[in-house]
């Protein structure tokens, strides 16, 4: 009956964000949106998924194995955000034991590691070369990369290096542009993805010329098309896209020369790989299939196109896409049937659009789908009403986080306690947020940082996968009018910030809080 009796809350409430027009009523509803969700995360977190470390190793058993492709790429990197977002002692404890765990019991091949067998009490040892390098892969893109993304150049950073530097360093496949480890299209969108993050955090030209070898590896072929727009595949779709990207600041002739190959390709997909919605199909060519749970995702690198050119050559065709989501079809579309994974990534690309290209009826989706199809939906959910801890219901929590944080604007509560509300909404010149407790509360306001350039080294925030979106941002050095409740507005620095605004509400009462920008 609670469940219930939330859900019917949530509705109302998330109804009435589409006409509030005070920002401070906003940020309220927000707060009961993002307050339920968070809430199911601190006790997934506490209940569930700190259960499955193994005693005797220190792995995360999540899904009754530890392996790369399933367990490492997309359980734990969420394992991770849920730390994160609502347990930093998880994040610098249990999570961080993880990763010195599997390194210590896995790492094989230098730093490229395989699989544990809990049975033999060893590392795998019936596993290909191309399995394990399609593992390490999926874990430096799925789990590395979205870790670092949210904590920077931390101990996962030097991890994802070590293990591409040692991919690449023993990579197998001869070209006439080089060595590369894989000929898998997935694996070198994978690649691309992530050797671009690490040439604009460390500056080292070796990782820019790799992905260099893999775009002259395709593009090549005059006849190169993406044919399959799903994962498993889609990845390289955003993955050249980034590249590209990049490149137009630091390898303008490289940009140059393939930008025209690289809209090709795009043009391609527009215009045999989608409906009259816009929606794409899992397959170029396949127009009587199934709808792709990743159109969000292959839309993010035409986003970044735009941004890389400074046109808006796909811009309009997005926000068209976004505005259809609300057409009936799109109401519990069965992406991949009743799995909750399917639910999760059309969401989690939904919200990367969202955060580049505001369309109401696209938030009213993502809002509506991620309540009745991620949040409360009881068959989609394990342990009563929370989700287990396998990849496919990890996928589940990924995007409540995303969409939890949508809602508070990136802004964190530190540290979270059941029953808290947060919520966050744009206004003139900065954002109004709304606190309130069920019971007492006194803590810090952790405010976001333009991750991009500070963690990531981007000269822009280039439209990317595996990331959580940043909304509103505080610049370190930016000072920033801040009003808390009644007290006398004061002036703080970014980095104040971001290190925490001291708060406190009583039980029952609902703070307001006003931040801007200073010239």
């Amino acid at each position: 009956m609670r469940v219930f009796l939330v859900a019917m809350f949530l509705v109302i409430a998330l109804s009435q964000t589409t006409w509030a027009d005070d920002a401070f009523e906003k940020a309220q509803l927000s707060g009961s949106i993002a307050g339920h969700s968070l809430d199911k995360v601190y006790r997934w977190l506490h209940e569930v998924a700190l259960k499955q470390i193994d005693p005797e190793t220190g792995l995360y058993k999540a899904d009754g194995k530890w392996n790369y492709r399933d367990t490492a790429a997309d359980c734990y990197p969420f394992f991770i955000w849920a730390a994160h977002v609502v347990d930093r002692g998880v994040l610098n404890g249990a999570a961080r034991d993880i990763l010195h765990r599997e390194q210590a019991l896995c790492n094989t091949y230098g730093a490229i590691p395989v699989p544990w067998d809990f049975d033999q009490a060893a590392p795998a040892t019936n596993t290909d070369w191309d399995e394990v390098v399609f593992q390490a892969s999926e874990y430096v893109k799925d789990g590395l990369i979205a870790i670092v993304e949210v904590t920077g150049a931390d101990e996962w950073f030097d991890r994802m290096r070590a293990i591409e530097d040692a991919l690449w360093e023993t990579a197998r496949i001869d070209t006439p542009y080089g060595k590369i480890p894989s000929t898998n299209i997935e694996v070198n969108g994978e690649q691309l993805q992530a050797l671009v993050r690490l040439y604009t955090m460390t500056g080292e030209t070796k990782y820019l010329d790799w992905a260099d070898r893999l775009a002259d590896y395709y593009f090549a072929d005059p006849e190169f098309r993406v044919k399959r727009l799903r994962d498993h595949g889609c990845e390289i779709i955003g993955g050249l896209g980034l590249l590209h990207a990049v490149e137009t600041t630091y390898r303008p002739e490289r940009a140059a020369q393939y930008g025209p190959r690289l809209k090709q390709v795009y043009d391609t997909i527009l215009a045999e790989g989608r409906n009259e919605d816009g929606m794409m199909y899992d397959e170029l060519g396949k127009r009587e299939g199934r709808l792709s749970d990743g159109w969000g995702y292959n839309y993010v690198g035409y986003l970044c196109y735009d941004e890389a050119t400074s046109t808006e050559t796909y811009r309009p065709e997005v926000a068209a896409t976004l505005k259809n989501t609300l057409k009936p079809l799109y109401e519990n579309y069965p992406w991949e049937g009743e799995s909750i994974d399917g639910y999760a990534d059309s969401i989690e690309g939904a919200i990367y659009l969202l955060n580049r290209v505001p369309v109401a009826e696209g938030f009213t989706w993502v809002d509506r789908e991620t309540r009745v199809n991620l949040v409360d939906h009881p068959e989609r959910l394990e342990h009563g009403d929370l989700w287990g801890t396998m990849k496919l219901q990890s996928n589940g929590v990924r995007t409540v986080i995303m969409q939890a944080l949508m809602h508070t604007q990136g802004t964190l509560a530190r540290p979270w306690q059941p029953g808290l509300q947060l919520g966050a909404a744009p206004q003139e010149g900065g954002i109004v947020l709304a606190l309130q407790s069920a019971s007492d509360y006194r803590g810090t306001l952790e405010f976001d940082l333009p991750r991009h350039r500070v963690y990531m080294g981007f000269a822009q925030d280039w439209p990317r996968m595996n990331t959580l979106p940043e909304w509103f941002t505080v610049e370190p050095e930016g000072k920033y009018r801040v009003v808390v409740g009644d007290a006398v507005e004061a002036v703080y620095t970014g980095r104040q910030l971001h290190a925490g605004l001291e708060v406190q509400v009583a039980a029952g009462d609902t703070l307001r809080i006003e931040v801007a920008r200073l010239p």
